[in-house]
């Protein structure tokens, strides 16, 4: 693992929150809005209209196991993974950015 994806991912376990998916497993991710630019850049803009709000992201370390289509608990919520994409440094995976909804 580089330097960079450590980092990364001491970040997110030491800044994180535990979520549940698939009711199975905890996940640890930093969990925030998604952004306007975020959704434009993983979503066409009719797809957009035909998903619910609002729409959260999180930042998981690029070794978890997530899938659209998977279920996510917060706070007592269940939510629907829409996208996972996987950040790289190089050809080095670094950390993934899930984005789902309701």
């Amino acid at each position: 693992m580089s330097a960079r994806a450590e980092r990364l991912r001491s970040l997110v376990k030491r800044h994180g929150e535990d979520v549940v998916v698939n009711g199975t497993r905890t996940v640890r991710m930093v969990v925030f809005v998604a952004t306007s630019g975020l959704l434009r850049s993983l979503f066409h803009d009719d797809d957009l209209l035909t998903l619910s709000r609002p729409m959260w992201a999180g930042v998981v370390s690029a070794e978890e196991v997530l899938n659209e289509g998977d279920s996510i608990s917060r706070d007592g919520v269940s939510h629907t993974v829409r996208r996972v994409v996987t950040l790289k440094s190089g050809n080095a995976p670094v950390v993934k950015v899930a984005v789902w909804s309701r």
